[in-house]
């Protein structure tokens, strides 16, 4: 009982200067426990402040004693954790970086400065060290590292929305990190994570399900609470997208009070999730007590997510309805901000990473393989003759792939500014919709003018007539956009034969089904892209099947084969645009 006591007197007397090492002395409890027990028990005790200071300074002290310099960077990230997470210890860590010049610790020491930037959601900084380390790791052969540090590159792609490159290196990491998943339960939960949440992102839910829910299992295996609740809160928000509103609703409502101690973020977005459920469960109270709460939280933290503009927009609705003009000045301000925050900087962000991560990554993809191709060659002529033609190809192609970008970017100018004439002109010539009885007019006129034809067709003219009118709804409509179309399903809609209605669309559009679907779909996007910002925010694989097409590959073939340009080109000027 006495030495229970003495040991106890030990560690509380610590707890009076945990803030800082100056002065610290490590507790006899504590002098004998290695690394690994100090961090686990930093882990295990995080929650509880003085504790886990008490542990973070007996590692940073023992690093320090043992002039362990991986571990000091360890032990300074420790504490800007605790210490709301104060930028002061990027000096600590830059001072023990400048008294070492070994390749594995200048890595690692500016890969933990970017985790500091990152965790501060200062984007910038935390990519500048992140392309600081990846070289020394590249050099050192540091396996692990390049890892870490892509898996970090790879979240600020999926902050900036760029998801679909983000989702290039989640697969690549987690490829790595699913055999080391027993030995660094951390990281692997960690990457496992990124990899669910842009799942979701791109549209493909069960994937995203899946995943999460491993992750969730994973969590009670290795019994990490607090992963545990973060991929809990992940499984539900993915319910919502897989439209289970109810079980989703229920599911967040159980990790609320945890969040509420440990989380601001992860209890924004708990907020945010349930006004969205709400809203497509249509249940008016529940969503705006969820909202304002949720709006609470964003204004004090400044927490970003995309579909907070979607939010915002549709509460706006709600009070525009009741006339309360109040809440809609409130509602307008707050959305200013926040298209600002996430239209503006990220856009700019997202060519910064392309250029000083994306392009040396393809460079160094393609030196390896010439490196590769060199190894193979057994003579020095064989070896200067192989070089030379394919430094010849490369750069022949290098100028075709050029002039083709080119044309891509001229042509995406011309359409954009035929449409600005087009816009101009229909505002002059005070142009406005037709009226049903002018639209029948024009179908009449349509009908009458095909009647030439006539002669030349084996359709009867009755059925010929009913088609015309029904290609014109078909239009009007926007009936196309809607996916897995064809000319059996839409003969079968129209009530005729596929041949008929093949032979009508070649009469009065001079083109076949396929061109003619295609070519709808085309314009819609067009159209749709310069009016709706928002839009322009999706991926490319989203915007290709919101307007009807299965994959992204037939998208930008139509695109191309419509424009003579491609869909990336045409949206990077329309943001070049809004600048």
């Amino acid at each position: 009982m006495y030495r229970i006591i003495i040991i106890l007197f030990l560690f509380c007397t610590s707890l009076f200067f945990p803030q800082s090492i100056k002065g610290f002395h490590i507790p006899d409890s504590l002098k004998n426990k290695t690394f690994e027990q100090l961090e686990k028990s930093y882990s295990k005790e995080f929650r509880q402040d003085d504790i886990a200071i008490l542990y973070a300074n007996t590692f940073l002290v023992k690093a320090k004693n043992e002039k362990n310099a991986k571990k000091q960077f360890d032990g300074y990230f420790f504490l800007f954790t605790k210490f709301k997470k104060n930028i002061k210890y990027i000096d600590s860590i830059q001072n023990v970086i400048n008294r070492n010049s070994n390749i594995d610790e200048l890595s690692y020491g500016n890969y933990k400065i970017g985790d500091i930037y990152y965790n501060c959601n200062k984007y910038n900084q935390a990519l500048s060290y992140y392309l600081k380390a990846l070289p020394y790791a590249k050099e050192n052969n540091n396996i692990k590292e390049i890892v870490l540090i892509k898996h970090a590159i790879g979240k600020i792609k999926y902050f900036t929305y760029d998801y679909e490159e983000a989702l290039k290196i989640f697969k690549e990491t987690f490829s790595y990190i699913k055999n080391e998943e027993k030995k660094d339960p951390s990281n692997y939960l960690s990457i496992l994570h990124s990899l669910a949440i842009t799942y979701n992102a791109v549209g493909k839910y069960d994937s995203a399900y899946a995943y999460a829910e491993m992750g969730r299992s994973k969590c009670l295996l290795y019994n990490k609470k607090y992963y545990f609740k973060v991929y809990d809160l992940s499984c539900n928000i993915m319910k919502f997208y897989l439209k289970d509103y109810p079980k989703s609703v229920k599911g967040l409502k159980q990790n609320i009070d945890y969040f509420k101690k440990y989380d601001s973020t992860n209890l924004g977005i708990t907020y945010m999730y349930l006004s969205m459920n709400y809203q497509r469960l249509n249940n008016k109270r529940e969503y705006f007590n969820s909202f304002n709460k949720m709006d609470s939280i964003q204004k004090r933290i400044k927490f970003i997510r995309p579909e907070l503009i979607g939010l915002y927009k549709n509460s706006l609705q709600y009070y525009e309805l009741e006339g309360n003009k109040e809440k809609q000045v409130y509602l307008i301000d707050r959305l200013i901000k926040l298209n600002d925050t996430i239209y503006k900087s990220n856009y700019e962000f997202s060519k910064e990473i392309h250029q000083k991560f994306d392009n040396p990554e393809l460079l160094e993809q393609k030196q390896e393989l010439i490196s590769n191709l060199n190894k193979k060659n057994t003579t020095l002529y064989w070896f200067l003759g192989g070089g030379s033609l394919l430094l010849f190809t490369f750069i022949y192609l290098f100028n075709i792939n050029q002039r083709k970008l080119k044309t891509y970017r001229v042509q995406a100018q011309k359409l954009i500014d035929t449409q600005n004439e087009s816009s101009i002109s229909n505002a002059v010539g005070g142009l406005k919709k037709l009226s049903e009885e002018d639209q029948a007019i024009e179908i009449t006129e349509l009908i009458a003018g095909e009647k030439i034809n006539k002669a030349k067709s084996q359709i009867p003219e009755n059925v010929r007539q009913e088609l015309i009118v029904k290609l014109h709804d078909f239009e009007n409509h926007k009936v196309f956009i809607t996916k897995n179309i064809t000319l059996y399903s839409l003969s079968k809609d129209f009530g005729t034969n596929r041949d008929y209605l093949s032979k009508v669309i070649n009469e009065i559009k001079g083109k076949s089904f396929s061109n003619y679907l295609s070519e709808l779909r085309i314009n819609f996007a067009i159209n749709e892209l310069k009016e709706n910002k928002k839009l322009r925010l999706k991926t490319i694989a989203a915007i290709s099947e919101d307007v009807g097409f299965s994959n992204v590959e037939s998208f930008t073939k139509a695109f191309k084969n419509v424009t003579g340009t491609l869909p990336s080109y045409y949206i990077k000027i329309l943001r070049d645009n809004d600048k």
